[in-house]
């Protein structure tokens, strides 16, 4: 099963104020207040907090992933995400298409905002593209979780260059519902940052049926050799 990991460009974008803010105002604000694209990991990648400390406070977290996906042309036939856990584990989260980051730039405060389809004041169910379900299982916090791609999800990554993912909290950031004062949802995981691949956020995928044999449409048995190697010696092309 062929292995995409992330790009090192992925991190958290977290909106907070102290002194009576609205949730509206952290919510729905166009930037951040801090985000983390050098993060080996962190506790509060995904974040919403509603609390009256230091004359009430309101802090949403989100996570920001982009996966190289101009090799896959095929059509994918199932996908799972994965993310390495890190500490915290509420984990009432879902992960939408975004617009950022990409390859080669850092996800940086201006891209609180950066989900396709995201309408300030709303709730993103029936606005964004939804690439997973909501996810609120146990989540691991010593190993990885590995979550479900969708239709939309699948499409998009045989089609697009790029994959970009943010996951969100689902049942306030996602469905737009103020915590109120007393709430405090965190869950942790590890970014690409982290040295080697064996904590990195990837995604594996399976081809559809046939796929697997052939190379460009062309099928195997009409071809005789690759760049002068014969088929018979060839094990696999683009580790397929």
């Amino acid at each position: 099963m062929p292995t995409i990991y992330a790009a090192s460009t992925d991190g958290f974008v977290r909106k907070y104020q102290f002194s009576g803010p609205t949730w509206a105002s952290i919510r729905d604000a166009s930037s951040g207040t801090i985000s983390s694209p050098s993060a080996v990991a962190s506790s509060l990648a995904i974040r919403v907090v509603g609390s009256t400390s230091r004359g009430g406070l309101y802090d949403v977290g989100r996570s920001f992933f982009a996966f190289d996906t101009s090799g896959i042309t095929a059509t994918v036939a199932s996908a799972t995400i994965s993310f390495f856990g890190y500490i915290n584990n509420s984990s009432n989260i879902i992960g939408v298409k975004a617009t950022k980051p990409d390859l080669s730039t850092n996800i940086a405060t201006a891209d609180f905002q950066a989900i396709t389809g995201f309408s300030a004041g709303s709730s993103m169910n029936g606005n964004v593209t939804d690439y997973t379900a909501e996810y609120s299982g146990t989540w691991s916090t010593s190993g990885y979780n590995s979550i479900t791609l969708n239709a939309a999800a699948l499409g998009d990554l045989q089609n697009d260059s790029v994959f970009a993912i943010c996951l969100v909290d689902y049942d306030y950031d996602y469905l737009n519902q103020d915590p109120g004062t007393s709430l405090s949802r965190n869950t942790g995981l590890h970014y690409t940052n982290y040295t080697g691949t064996s904590r990195d956020p990837k995604i594996e995928y399976t081809l559809a049926t046939g796929y697997g044999n052939n190379v460009n449409g062309v099928a195997a048995a009409n071809i005789g050799s690759v760049i002068g190697v014969a088929t018979a010696n060839i094990d696999k092309i683009n580790g397929v």
